[in-house]
């Protein structure tokens, strides 16, 4: 009797598998029918039971309708499931993880599938390029990823896709999902110097110099003596004040690369702090005044149009004569030589300090900043018409 209750319960389980088999092609049948609703209904009901929801080929057939839905020229079909492609590629790598040989599939559905994940991945990455030549870029972000995303259901790794999706993410202001794509690209150990650069700065603007440096240190390990990525540990140290660092690093950069004018701005700069340091040595600040001319004078001797280096320029001698002036107006009436004395010595900076302001102002007019120390120069120098000038460009500035 136990003999026989075994045999009917097999019977009726070989039965059912059968049967949803049956199910299974049936839901084929709709897809080549174009009965889309019933072949989702159809094989919805097969992955829901035991015996066919760790088939292979009920995944591959379930990919293919939501595939079909995705893609079809009717909006009413397409309409039918607005997350279709993505349960498409899901079931895809449901039928690929569901064969753990791999031959089976290799021989009926792999070639197939992949062929799948080939058209829409190329459709993914027209489709990014144009969103970016429109720059949308947080679309053309996603395209990219998603592109990404779909190779790797066939094993799969794209790089590009990744690193234009990481590019893209930096255009849109997508700042944690760029970092997250750039640590992709490190961890796949993907070697393209812009990966390191790039997050490199994300880490700087994070305040994080550790990982910034360390970020450095191991695109310096590929790319060893690399311009770039001596200026952004440069830019590190400039970032976290650590000026003799930065300092240090920079004239390996001048050295490298001797026609490039930010360096020798930066150089200037860098100097420049060292010498408005009132509480260094004053030997070492006197040493660093000099270094920063010099600096600034090469940087406009490689490119005069520079206006960082020339306002930068104009600064250092501003910011002597300033102070002297201030001292000078301080003093009581009756102190006639010294002020005159301090007036001269003050003039002498302000002088030097004017024609880069002045030269700063044509390449960024109208900055109020570079307005203001002009109108003082002038009026120190006792240039009626040129203060007024600059005056009343001040006043027409503030009115807006």
């Amino acid at each position: 009797m136990k003999k026989i209750m075994f045999l009917m319960l097999l019977v009726f389980t070989i039965t059912l598998g059968y049967a949803q088999k049956n199910v299974r092609q049936t839901a084929s049948n709709f897809l080549r029918n174009g009965s889309m609703d019933k072949a989702v209904e159809a094989i919805n009901q097969c992955i829901q039971d035991p015996s066919t929801a760790t088939d292979p080929k009920t995944w591959f057939i379930r990919g293919n309708i939501y595939f079909e839905i995705a893609n079809n020229k009717d909006t009413n079909v397409r309409k039918m499931d607005r997350n279709a492609l993505q349960l498409a590629m899901d079931s895809y790598k449901k039928a690929l993880d569901f064969d753990p040989a791999k031959e089976f599939l290799k021989k009926e559905y792999y070639e197939d599938i992949a062929k799948r994940v080939d058209w829409q991945w190329l459709t993914d990455f027209n489709i990014g390029a144009e969103l970016y030549t429109k720059k949308q870029y947080k679309d053309a972000m996603i395209s990219f990823e998603n592109g990404a995303k779909v190779k790797s259901i066939i094993g799969m790794i794209d790089t590009v896709s990744i690193l234009n999706a990481a590019q893209c993410a930096s255009l849109a202001k997508e700042s944690a999902k760029e970092k997250e794509l750039f640590l992709e690209l490190v961890k796949l150990n993907y070697k393209n110097l812009k990966v390191y650069s790039a997050l490199a700065e994300i880490y700087k603007n994070e305040r994080d110099s550790s990982n910034a440096l360390k970020t450095i240190r191991m695109g310096q390990k590929i790319y060893p003596n690399n311009l770039e990525l001596i200026l952004d540990e440069s830019n590190v140290y400039i970032t976290f004040s650590e000026i003799d660092k930065a300092l240090s690093t920079l004239k390996v950069a001048a050295e490298k690369d001797p026609t490039n004018y930010f360096v020798y701005n930066a150089l200037g700069a860098m100097n420049q702090k060292i010498w408005e340091d009132t509480l260094k040595p004053l030997p070492g600040r006197k040493e660093a005044f000099i270094n920063a001319e010099t600096a600034y004078k090469k940087s406009l001797e490689i490119n005069p149009n520079f206006n960082d280096a020339n306002l930068n320029f104009g600064s250092l001698y501003f910011n002597i004569a300033a102070p002297i002036d201030l001292k000078a107006k301080s003093l009581n009436v009756d102190q006639v030589d010294e002020y005159k004395k301090l007036k001269d010595e003050a003039n002498v900076y302000y002088s030097k300090a004017l024609p880069y302001l002045k030269k700063s102002d044509e390449l960024q007019p109208n900055d109020l900043n570079t307005l203001v120390s002009l109108r003082q120069i002038y009026y120190n120098l006792d240039d009626k018409e040129n203060s007024k000038i600059i005056l009343d460009k001040i006043n027409q500035l503030r009115k807006k």
